[in-house]
């Protein structure tokens, strides 16, 4: 089993075979959040975007990754903090993967670590996916996303999308992810759901 980073910058090697041969890929979504009426909605807020492992603030990688966030961000509503505006909140992602080869004709169990460190503890976790006969390689990918508010760190919304691919095309993973995590947001709490994202064919 070999895990990894998957930051934009090598998002070629974390792929979804289905969206190139089909309208809609399958995302596995949980979010936890404290957004139910009568909570104010965060939408048209300012926001900014921040990687989970701070370390990684000045790389390349992670800024591509940010430019996915915020044009996903900014769909769901939220204005982009820009020229050094303080935001009134903090968005923090990371996004992961593991790649092994299975049997096929069972379900498989991938284990992904990077959660966001959130009020339990974070949303790590892992992806079961049925396979067929034989063997096959196969990558499991797992974005984190958690909004904080930036007056006092204060944990708002969470969430986690992970989906695998049987095999490696380049579609880069992290618009699927962030599309399903942020669609109808806030979207329901505490409630694991699939969520099909449309893609170009």
């Amino acid at each position: 089993m070999t895990r990894h980073m998957i930051l934009p910058a090598v998002l070629a090697a974390l792929l979804l075979p289905s969206v190139a041969h089909a309208a809609t890929v399958k995302v596995e979504v949980t979010r936890f959040h404290i957004l139910a009426p009568p909570a104010p909605p965060l939408t048209g807020s300012s926001i900014t975007v921040e990687p989970a492992d701070p370390a990684a603030a000045s790389s390349l990688q992670f800024g591509a990754l940010a430019a996915v966030a915020n044009a996903e961000l900014a769909k769901a509503g939220f204005t982009l903090a820009t020229g050094g505006q303080p935001a009134d909140h903090v968005a923090r992602i990371s996004l992961t993967g593991n790649s092994e080869v299975v049997r096929k004709r069972s379900p498989i169990s991938i284990g992904i670590g990077g959660g966001t460190g959130g009020w339990n503890g974070g949303l790590g976790g892992g992806v079961t996916f049925p396979v067929g006969g034989g063997t096959r390689n196969v990558t499991a990918a797992l974005m984190t996303l958690q909004i904080r508010r930036a007056s006092d760190g204060s944990a708002v919304w969470e969430g986690r999308a992970s989906t695998i691919a049987p095999s490696i095309d380049p579609i880069s993973a992290a618009p699927v992810l962030l599309q399903a995590l942020l669609k109808g947001f806030p979207g329901p709490s505490g409630q694991s759901v699939t969520v099909k994202v449309k893609t170009d064919q």
